[in-house]
């Protein structure tokens, strides 16, 4: 099973993901992500951009140009507040101002964050999310052409895995919902909101890993179990859409939404 659900690149305009195209197995790093957008639209804006690794993290805050639409508003807890001439991003749980940075200094760090965190993996990293709607690719790939930052980041990431895919097909036989929140419970016993992206990120990751992992024929192999990213990480190729391939749909939309 893939995922099917449209997607929305305009107000009225929608088209359907096509399947991930895979990528050879090698010496990847996986990298949960995420990101608390505006809205669900490509031309939103995102707010937040969120990654997580077994030894390290990376959250920063973006300044918007557009508010947060209703929707936005509930599910990341976040308001933009405007005191005189100034914006101002606030954590509607906490009642705290959060402190922020420009798009493309966040996008600037978070490229120097996984080119530091790429470590060995001579073949690149992966970025695992997981979403019913796929649009969180689409709205990086697009915030980093803004800065021509693409090449960079096709330097170091070889493309998006979708946790929502490999769940529905690892899964089908025990569940009819594949939500994050779901997996979460099911596979590693929390409870979350995930109203926040590092928390989407984590949890990410950590269900990928999971399914993965049960996915070995030997847990008593000794070069398996020295090497349980690696195995992980041929695991999931199968479910990886290329940044190329990631690329040419985005071209797409934009056609159809002419």
């Amino acid at each position: 099973m893939v995922q099917t659900e449209d997607i929305v690149a305009e107000d009225n305009e929608k088209v359907l993901p096509r399947a991930p195209k895979g990528v050879p197995d090698g010496n990847y790093k996986l990298i949960g992500w995420s990101i608390d957008t505006t809205g669900r639209r490509l031309i939103d804006e995102i707010c937040q951009i969120a990654a997580y690794s077994t030894t390290s993290q990376f959250s920063q805050h973006i300044m918007p140009f557009s508010d947060l639409n209703v929707g936005s508003r509930r599910r990341h807890n976040l308001r933009i507040i405007n005191i005189g001439r100034y914006r101002m991003l606030k954590n509607l749980k906490t009642n705290k101002f959060v402190k922020t940075k420009s798009e493309i200094s966040a996008l600037t760090d978070f490229l120097t964050w996984l080119e530091a965190n790429r470590g060995d993996a001579k073949d690149g990293v992966i970025l695992v999310y997981h979403e019913f709607r796929k649009t969180s690719p689409a709205m990086l790939l697009e915030a980093l052409r803004r800065y021509s930052l693409i090449e960079r980041f096709s330097q170091v990431v070889k493309g998006f895995a979708n946790g929502f895919n490999i769940a529905s097909v690892q899964c089908k036989n025990t569940t009819k919902s594949f939500s994050l929140r779901v997996m979460s419970r099911m596979l590693l016993n929390k409870e979350d909101d995930f109203g926040n992206a590092i928390d989407r990120a984590q949890a990410a990751f950590e269900v990928v890993v999971h399914l993965g992992q049960a996915e070995k024929t030997d847990v008593n192999d000794t070069n398996a179990n020295n090497n349980n990213e690696g195995h992980i990480s041929s695991f999931i190729s199968k479910f990886v859409n290329p940044v190329s391939a990631e690329e040419e749909e985005i071209a797409n939309f934009k056609v159809v939404s002419l």
